[in-house]
């Protein structure tokens, strides 16, 4: 589990509290900053942010708090009729920016939801119940620590004690004989407060749990110089005898995922040009080559984060999917989605543009990442200029699209039509009636 820095604390929080479907949609902009691509198609409608893909985050009326409280509800699956599993966590707008208390539901519980969903480790952390920070006789999936003060420093060291303290694996025979769901059972645990006065608390689902607050109490965690607020959340799901896990049956399409092969599938609403047929030929590159060069033990410990749309890789770096379309002498284009590297700087700018809603239409420069058949390595590395995205109907944004190379060769065959048996061989003819 690892801690996640946040901005400062600013002075005074908002004079009124949002409308609910205000404060979902500062969740829906907090996730897609998250993990870019997972609110595809997600509506906002009655007291709820609904994905197209099955999972839905409503708010709850307030049955705690002040005012400026949200209690959230995630249902990782709403098809699960008629008592939809869901998890229960809550926030306060302690600043004058509401996306704060947004980002700290994403970050935490948000970041288990789409673990949840996604099931390979680049949302959350996975402890087994032997692992020496999980929970005894509990699969856990786990958050990092998100830390909230005036004081950025000590945020972070409260993070760190946080964190080395091990809470839930050290006060597990206070609580887990309260875990009652077939499911999941989502806990928070917080601490946080001023000098003198701080509060450690323990809420299993939804519902502060006295024994276990008691319990972190008595671990005697530091007391920070000036206020000073960390959270983290977990989802326990309980092991049958067969030791298979219980939970909601894991469907691959609520959260973009990587193409597993070289081959694109296409679709209705492909971003490569269409169906699967000889007038729309396409490819699909899995992986990034800095990545793919990759152990698979390497890749599951580098690479943070990975969306289909995005893929971070500690000390590799940060890679785009985008659309890069051939001209072939038949009329046809043939597109690859290849992924192209981005520096720091360019990355945190383009996040930053998806999350102000302000891509289209922006032109960045990044290096090629994959090598192209029938050009192979040699258009590897090459420069390229990144533009040319557009906002589809359900309110995406197309992948963006390599314009232009400073790169002769790539230049060439992004400029030039060529003979569709040089670029696509036998892979996709077309029949003799077109």
């Amino acid at each position: 589990m690892s801690w996640i820095q946040r901005r400062k604390r600013k002075e005074e929080p908002p004079s009124k509290r949002l409308p609910d479907l205000e404060f979902l949609a500062l969740v829906r902009a907090g996730l897609e900053e998250f993990a870019p691509g997972a609110t595809q198609g997600a509506q906002l409608k009655g007291n709820s942010l609904i994905s197209p893909q099955g999972w839905a985050v409503a708010v709850a009326p307030p049955h705690h708090g002040g005012g400026h409280h949200y209690d959230l509800v995630a249902l990782p699956d709403v098809s699960l009729q008629p008592d939809v599993p869901c998890f229960m966590d809550c926030v306060v707008s302690m600043s004058a920016d509401p996306q704060d208390a947004a980002n700290t539901w994403v970050q935490t519980a948000g970041a288990c939801l789409l673990e949840l969903l996604d099931y390979r480790e680049q949302f959350a952390d996975h402890a087994g119940p032997d692992d020496k920070r999980g929970v005894p006789g509990w699969h856990m999936i786990t958050s990092g620590a998100v830390g909230l003060g005036s004081d950025v420093d000590e945020s972070r060291r409260l993070q760190g004690a946080l964190l080395e303290a091990n809470v839930l694996h050290r006060i597990a025979d206070s609580f887990t004989a309260d875990l009652e769901s077939p499911f999941f059972n989502g806990v928070k645990v917080f601490y946080g407060g001023r000098p003198g006065a701080m509060q450690a608390e323990i809420r299993v689902n939804g519902e502060r749990h006295e024994a276990a607050s008691a319990a972190m109490t008595a671990l005697g965690l530091p007391e920070p110089t000036t206020f000073t607020a960390v959270r983290f959340y977990a989802l326990l799901l309980p092991l049958p005898a067969d030791g298979e896990l219980s939970h909601p049956t894991p469907r691959p399409d609520l959260v973009p995922a990587p193409a597993q092969s070289n081959t694109h599938a296409h679709g209705d609403t492909c971003d490569c040009g269409g169906h699967l047929d000889p007038e729309h030929p396409g490819f699909d590159l899995a992986l990034p080559h800095l990545v793919a060069e990759l152990s698979e033990e390497e890749r599951r410990r580098r690479v943070k984060s990975d969306t289909g749309a995005i893929i971070t890789a500690e000390g590799v770096g940060n890679f785009l999917k985008v659309r890069l379309p051939i001209r072939l002498d038949d009329g046809r284009t043939v597109v690859y989605l290849a992924w192209i590297y981005l520096r720091p700087t360019v990355f945190d700018d383009f996040v930053q543009r998806v999350h102000d809603d302000d891509l289209a239409g922006h032109r960045f420069e990044g290096l090629l990442c994959n090598a192209i058949d029938p050009w192979g390595e040699d258009v590897l590395r090459a420069p390229v200029v990144l533009g040319g995205q557009r906002i589809n109907e359900d309110g995406s944004v197309r992948l963006s699209e390599v314009l232009e190379s400073s790169d002769p060769l790539l230049s060439k065959v992004l400029t030039e039509t060529w003979p569709a048996a040089f670029v696509v061989g036998d892979r996709f003819p077309r029949s003799p009636s077109s």
